[in-house]
């Protein structure tokens, strides 16, 4: 048995541990069962304990194989040997790595033995992860250091690279390992050659070592190097000189040899990315012309920082791509940063598409950064001044990075419009801001695939580059070209050069075929004729010939990729179908799930120049050869493959998700869009929903399908403003409804759209239908919107208390539904029915519970809408916050205009031209006035034109400009006539009577506005036509009728009296009392009181007649 073990040893090459094992009892019962504290204590070194674990795991499960019964004497332990049996050697060229662990002797005189082993462990272990995790494969452990080789026991072209990569990464990590560990280093040396490697055991189990000269040369390497340096040979740094950083050092002599050896130390390894250009791709040749043109454009941007736009158009395969790439080459040898985004058909991931891709790409943001670096990149552009602090916002929309509240709020807020007007702008400032720091060429290429969103930021970039030194450059086939006539008439005349590309002319087709065949080969005319001058299908057509057999010419680009994709091994051309299947762009994670493994790499399609590494993934190298591969894969296998793809972004990505089930002709893709619509809606990207909504809507079959996907629709389209298409959208929901919820929520839509229209009865009428099915059925949030409609519908119809117990039941049903937005529109429902009414402190209590919640919550929709209800002229107003109502007009002001909201935004204007009215701030509120009359105007929104010159007519008024006061209130009235006299009509009326000297046309106004308000009017003309009716009875001095208008006001407030108002009515029949004759003490004192309170409050406008009475007291 003993023998056996002697044997076993000896084999491995470890036989002077035999006597040890002897003397220890160790035989093959007991080697399954030897712990690495056990060969320690056997005094076996390290490395050997590494070999020693791998030959016992392979010996035991030999022996655990064996019938139980058999006696363990009787083991036939020759098996065990048999394992270990070196075979024959092949020959093979590989990249030999040496390291050892430098400083460990200084260690270990400072720990204890234990110590001693964890911490040399650590750092082997550490070491051999590096060789594993590039492919390397470990031969050997010698005292502290390993020998270690890349190319075997599977060959690879990169085996130097590879080594290079290992030996930096290993170095990396002894760094990160032994930071607290003063002295603890390694080095590390590498040889390319030629060796012979032998393979210990078989299968799984084997075991490989390498002999040869390279071999010393390698340890030669390892021994001459500085701690913490990698040293290399010159035939290394051959292999690998595209991809690797190097310094030359003084030649070495090495036993044997007799010339010293070259040696450099190696610095860095470059990525795939970084030296995979379009020049090392592919020879480029002609286009001398195009070329001269751009470096004359690239010039005079540099020196007069002022740039222009390069179009360049062409037939698929003519080059677009390939000279843009030159471009970019000579541009960054002129000292331009180049920055690009690529617009694509399919399989656009988050972020992929080529607006966000230019932001990262502005912002230096990877492909693979996640959402905590996109922040920081987002906060160093605000930072670095590229950027406003409330343009965010938009910001945080195209980096897909989620919205605080706040500013979900805000974006909530803002129509469709506005948010892609606000993220046009941040793209052009980065774009302005960056360049200022050096110039910039940007490349958007192949946007005949272009959407109109993507145009429009085209649009703004090539005005923008117009303007600082910046190129712009974008690439189109000539069919599907997008940029007509009214694309460019948006770029207002910004400098604008179409470069259109034809055929390569023959000696320059000759050039590039000289880069791959010898000119004067027969095939080389059979590729000349039959490319016509398309560089690209030259180029396929000489790497056909140059990959597979000559005796035929494929007749199309088509063909000859297919032609190509057969000659690749049988893993490479499977990967190249699925990634087909993924897009023009993909990612090795996403192709590794769909190939159903782990360790494919794609090296062979870059060697084969079908794709080329981009970023974080890959990218086809040109569109054709994605299209050709896809277009090769029969039904079955595209769908299958399309599945698998949407298994992968089932969690991820809503919209590739519905995308392959589509292409995979799943039954669930119908429903998938309508998840991805929604996902699209909820970031406010209407436009992008609707396309999804109207994808889905092409492929479903069932009713059920259908009429949800058209109420997504139609409520999409209600963002966009297109009511009537809208509500045809909810129709042909209603049409195809299979059960009554299906009805109930197309009635809902169509309801509002309706309401839109101002079809008011039409739209009662659907909402009764409605009703009765959600009530039958208890739909709380169904319930919860119908009311809320009804209220709205009420409003304008003038059924205020209908109106207001409208909102009440929909507040009820939609605390019941926990549907807080819901909630809040009810909230400010009922607060607009008790403005109405008059009745502004309930009403103020229920617009501030709707703010409230829609701070919370980030409703930023509602919560404008409702903001401006309690500014001045609002409810804060008359509860005699004056202060505190101007400032929230103001701010409501600018919160409206930053997101767009221009009718938020005039009522706004409104609140605070009548505040600094009644401040005495007559400048400010005309300037106020003017601009809210204005955006009125342009918004077509005539009604409220009546309401800005009546506040017009009230500035003249104080400035003694009556005449011109009374032509601008006759305008007004007018106006308010023909749009509903009981908007704003007895206000207009009472500031006539006021602003009138003709006694006849005083008493007509006051007669008319107080019939109208004996018929109901909103409740803001009570409050301000009794004011003036005051005013003007004062200024006459009709006393009696102050005081009935005094009374009037009093009883109308009786339910909810309000500071304000209480102050106007004591200060009319004060100066009542005063004007009659009555000065006693007691008068004198309330007027005096009333003046204080005035002063106090801001009032001044209130303080003069105050004065004068004083005064004359």
């Amino acid at each position: 048995m003993f023998e056996d073990v002697t044997k076993w040893l000896e084999g491995l090459g470890l036989g002077k541990y035999a006597a040890t094992f002897v003397e220890n009892d160790v035989d093959f019962r007991a080697l399954p069962a030897l712990s690495e504290q056990d060969l320690k204590e056997l005094g076996v070194s390290l490395g050997h304990r590494r070999i020693l674990q791998q030959a016992i795991a392979t010996l035991s499960e030999t022996v655990e194989t064996l019938p139980e019964e058999q006696p363990s004497s009787e083991v036939d332990t020759d098996t065990g040997l048999a394992t270990w049996e070196r075979h024959p050697g092949e020959r093979k060229p590989v990249t030999m790595l040496f390291a050892d662990i430098t400083g460990s002797t200084a260690l270990t005189e400072k720990l204890d033995a234990e110590e001693t082993h964890e911490l040399l462990y650590g750092a082997t272990q550490r070491m051999c992860e590096a060789v594993e995790r590039n492919r390397g494969t470990v031969c050997r452990f010698m005292g502290d250091g390993l020998m270690a080789m890349f190319g075997a026991p599977v060959a690879s072209e990169h085996h130097a690279i590879d080594a290079c990569e290992a030996a930096l990464e290993m170095q990396h990590a002894i760094r990160d390992y032994a930071s607290d560990m003063e002295g603890l280093q390694i080095r590390v040396g590498l040889h390319s050659g030629e060796v012979v490697v032998l393979t210990v055991g078989e299968g799984n189990k084997a075991e490989y070592d390498a002999s040869g000269p390279t071999v010393p040369i390698a340890a030669r390497m390892e021994q001459v190097a500085e701690p913490g340096e990698v040293y290399l040979t010159a035939a290394t740094r051959a292999l690998s000189e595209e991809r690797i950083v190097s310094e030359a050092l003084e030649p070495v002599a090495v036993k044997g040899i007799s010339e010293p050896v070259s040696v450099f130390a190696l610095r860095r390894v470059r990525s795939i990315e970084e030296v995979t250009t379009v020049a090392s791709r592919t020879p480029f040749v002609g286009r001398r012309a195009e070329l001269k043109q751009v470096r004359g454009m690239l010039d005079t941007c540099f020196e007069e920082g002022q740039g222009q736009t390069i179009y360049v158009r062409g037939e698929p395969g003519i080059g677009k791509t390939r000279l843009v790439g030159e471009f970019q080459l000579i541009a960054e040898s002129k000292g331009f940063v180049c920055h690009r985004g690529l617009v694509l058909p399919f399989g656009v991931g988050k972020g992929q598409d080529a607006i966000r891709s230019l932001v990262r790409s502005l912002l230096r943001i990877s492909s693979g950064d996640g959402k905590d670096e996109r922040g920081k990149a987002a906060e160093g552009a605000i930072n670095k001044h590229a950027l406003e602090p409330d343009e965010r916002v938009y910001l945080n929309d195209l980096l897909d990075l989620p919205q605080a509240t706040e500013l979900r709020a805000l974006y909530d807020a803002m129509d469709n419009t506005t948010r892609n007007q606000g993220k046009r702008a941040v793209v052009s400032k980065l774009v302005t801001s960056i360049g200022r720091e050096q110039p910039l060429l940007v490349i958007v290429e192949d946007i005949h695939w272009a959407d109109p969103i993507v145009l429009a930021h085209l649009a703004v970039l090539t005005k923008t580059v117009a303007e600082g030194p910046t190129l712009a450059v974008m690439t189109s086939r000539i069919e599907g070209d997008p940029l007509d006539q009214s694309w460019r008439s948006t770029t207002e005349g910004a400098p604008f050069v179409t470069i259109d590309l034809g055929p390569l002319r023959k000696q320059e087709s000759i050039e590039l075929i000289g880069e791959f065949i010898d000119s004067d080969d027969p095939l080389a005319e059979g590729c000349l004729q039959r490319a016509a001058g398309n560089p690209l299908f030259l180029e396929q057509l000489l790497r056909n010939a140059r990959e597979g057999t000559t005796d035929s010419l494929p007749d199309s680009i088509q063909s000859l990729v297919l032609a190509r994709l057969d000659r690749l091994e049988a893993e490479d051309k499977r990967a190249l179908q699925a990634a087909a299947v993924i897009g023009q762009r993909f990612d090795m994670d996403t192709l590794c799930h769909l190939l159903e493994t782990n360790d494919y790499d794609g090296r062979g399609l870059v060697e084969h120049s079908l794709v080329r590494p981009e970023g974080m993934g890959y990218l086809f190298a040109h569109a054709l050869i994605q299209e050709g591969v896809y277009a090769s894969l029969l039904k079955n296998q595209r769908r299958g493959l399309h599945r698998r793809a949407a298994e992968w972004f089932a969690q991820t990505d809503a919209v590739l998700y519905a995308q392959h089930l589509d292409r995979g002709v799943d039954e669930g893709a119908p429903r998938a869009y309508l998840v991805a619509a929604k996902s699209q809606s909820a970031q406010y990207r209407t436009q992008e929903a609707i396309r999804l909504v109207e994808r889905g809507l092409e492929i479903a079959r069932t009713p059920v399908e259908q009429c949800e996907l058209n109420c997504l629709r139609g409520e999409q389209l209600w963002h966009l403003g297109e009511v009537a298409d809208s509500m045809e959208a909810y129709r042909d929901a209603l049409n195809i409804a299979e059960d009554d919820t299906q009805r109930c929520e197309a009635w809902i839509g169509l309801a509002t759209a309706m309401r839109g229209l101002d079809q008011y009865d039409e739209a009662l009428e659907t909402l009764d239908m409605a009703q009765v099915v959600a009530s039958r059925q208890d739909l709380k949030r169904a319930l919860a919107q119908i009311h809320s409609l009804r209220g709205n519908l009420y409003f304008p119809l003038g059924k205020i208390d209908g109106c207001i117990e409208q909102h009440k039941l929909a507040l009820q049903h939609a605390q019941e539904a926990n549907a807080p937005e819901l909630e809040a529109s009810a909230l400010g429902g009922v607060g607009d029915g008790l403005y109405v009414q008059g009745r502004m402190r309930s009403a103020h209590e229920y617009f501030s519970q709707c703010l409230e919640l829609c701070r919370q919550h980030g409703f930023g929709r509602i919560e404008v809408a409702n903001r401006q209800m309690i500014g001045f002229g609002g409810t804060l107003f008359y509860l005699n916050e004056m202060r505190a109502a101007l400032e929230e007009s103001s701010s409501t002001v600018t919160a409206a205009r930053r997101i767009g909201q221009h009718r938020a935004e005039q009522f706004a204007h409104m609140g605070v031209a009548y505040g600094c009215m009644w401040l005495g701030d007559f400048d400010r509120a005309r300037q106020h006035a003017e601009m809210g009359f204005a955006l009125a105007e342009r918004i077509g929104a005539r009604r409220f034109l009546a309401r800005h010159l009546h506040y017009l007519a009230r500035v003249l008024i104080a400035e003694g400009r009556s005449r011109d006061a009374v032509q601008k209130l006759e305008e007004a009235i007018a106006i308010s006539r023909e749009t509903g006299i009981r908007y704003v009509g007895a206000a207009i009326l009472g500031t006539l009577s006021l602003a009138t000297d003709d006694p006849e046309k005083r008493e007509l106004a006051l007669r008319e506005g107080e019939e109208l308000l004996r018929t109901g009017c909103v409740g803001h003309n009570y409050f301000e036509f009794y004011q003036d009716g005051i005013e003007t009875c004062l200024k006459i001095g009709d006393w009696a009728s102050v005081d009935r208008y005094a009374s009037a006001l009093e009883d109308y407030t009786r339910p909810e009296p309000l500071p304000f108002i209480d102050f106007i009515i004591e200060r009319g029949r004060a100066l009542a009392a005063f004007g009659r004759g009555k000065r006693d003490c007691a008068t004198i004192q309330e007027i005096q009181r009333l003046r204080d309170d005035a002063v106090r409050d801001g009032l001044k406008v209130a303080v003069s007649a105050l004065d004068e009475a004083l005064s004359a007291a």
